[in-house]
């Protein structure tokens, strides 16, 4: 089922970490559009859970860039959905 979650980094210090978080995670199989909100310091993520599980998605994170996440919104989505907020 396509999810789409809002997670908050434990920091967005630089302005080069958006671009490279988003590319991190939408390396990920399964992972269909990453939008970061600098400003508000959060990401979305939109992703197949049968493809990749949230956890992963937090460890690839982790593992990549040191950062801690914690959850925010959680949400089943329809496929096709059109995001709200624009890509940075």
């Amino acid at each position: 089922m396509i999810q789409k979650i809002t997670l908050h980094p434990s920091r967005i210090g630089c302005p080069s970490i958006p671009g490279t978080m988003k590319g991190i995670v939408h390396s990920l199989k399964g992972v269909e559009d990453v939008n970061v909100r600098y400003e508000d310091r959060s990401l979305d993520v939109t992703f197949d859970d049968e493809q990749v599980s949230l956890d992963e998605i937090i460890k690839k994170i982790g593992d990549e860039m040191g950062l801690a996440m914690e959850v925010g919104e959680w949400k089943a989505s329809k496929e096709g959905g059109a995001a709200e907020t624009c890509q940075m």
